[in-house]
């Protein structure tokens, strides 16, 4: 009788095991995949080498993988790595790209850094036609940080101070100008034209003294 009862717990405990089991593979199966790790500096590098007109969107697919403080230095490597017409035509696009591809509360903190990381890869005698564009565009994306990023421009680049501070003041009175422009009215609708047609006549028909 003794003997009944053993056998009988130890198949009942090996049945709970291979249930335990069978549970524990069909859960882990269930869980969703890890996501992908970010691409490192050097496969971005790569990737711009093989395709320089995607580098605009291989650097915002690497910031927004990785952290905010590896925008700069993927910025860095990517517009470094540029040759001369395609860094004139697409750094200040890499720029934009790596600044949006933050997330919201980080784009004023780090945009300087990324404006200042784009300008100090830029080689001397390429900046004059390269410097200024960078600094219009990091100043549209993050108009708060407009005083550090024309600080750290010029200082990467102090032979370009006017022109940096035309571009950074062109940026930001664009940017003024467009959110106080008042809108235009429809075709047909006269109401808010009367400010801008003339004085109105007061009497009821014309000629009117």
């Amino acid at each position: 009788m003794g003997i009944t009862v053993i056998g009988l717990r130890g198949r009942t405990i090996a049945a709970l095991v291979l249930t335990l089991a069978a549970w524990s593979f069909a859960t882990a199966g269930a869980q969703p995949p890890a996501p992908a790790a970010p691409l490192s500096t050097a496969e971005v590098v790569r990737s711009v080498e093989a395709n320089p007109a995607g580098a605009p969107q291989a650097t915002a697919q690497a910031v927004a993988a990785g952290r905010s403080e590896d925008a700069a230095p993927i910025v860095a490597a990517v517009v470094g790595i540029l040759q001369p017409a395609d860094r004139r035509a697409l750094a200040p696009s890499v720029v934009t790209s790596a600044i949006a591809a933050l997330a919201v509360p980080d784009r004023t903190p780090f945009a300087p850094a990324v404006a200042c990381a784009a300008v100090r890869a830029v080689p001397a005698p390429e900046q004059p036609g390269v410097v200024p564009a960078i600094v219009s565009a990091a100043v549209a994306l993050a108009p708060l940080a407009r005083p550090q990023i024309v600080a750290c421009a010029i200082a990467a680049a102090p032979a370009l101070v006017a022109a940096i501070n035309d571009a950074a003041g062109g940026a930001l009175a664009a940017q003024l100008e467009a959110a106080s422009s008042p809108p235009t009215p429809l075709p047909g609708n006269s109401i808010g034209l009367d400010s801008t047609l003339g004085p109105r006549q007061s009497c009821a028909s014309p000629p009117c003294p």
